[in-house]
């Protein structure tokens, strides 16, 4: 989880340059991010994509989720999948 995170939050800070602001942590909520919107949700996902081969539905990047929500999708496929099942 350390490792992933640890990539996650570079990259946080590499799309959202206006992070250097606040402090990034596992319990960092995207909402928390400024200007985070829609678009960047879209880049949060190409990134997460292209750099953990995995694939998580915008719908479950919103404003309340955590880098350690996203950490745990990453890791753990199972979580990934639950979550999606409870998504309408």
């Amino acid at each position: 989880m350390a490792d992933t995170l640890k990539k996650l939050k570079v990259g946080i800070e590499d799309l959202f340059p206006e992070v250097e602001n606040i402090a990034v942590t596992g319990e960092t909520r995207l909402g928390d991010i400024p200007d985070f919107d829609s678009m960047a949700a879209v880049n949060l996902q190409t990134f997460i994509a292209e750099n953990f081969n995995v694939a998580i539905q915008l719908d479950l990047l919103g404003e309340d989720t955590t880098l350690k929500d996203i950490v745990d999708f990453i890791d753990n496929p199972g979580k990934l999948a639950a979550a999606e099942k409870q998504r309408p």
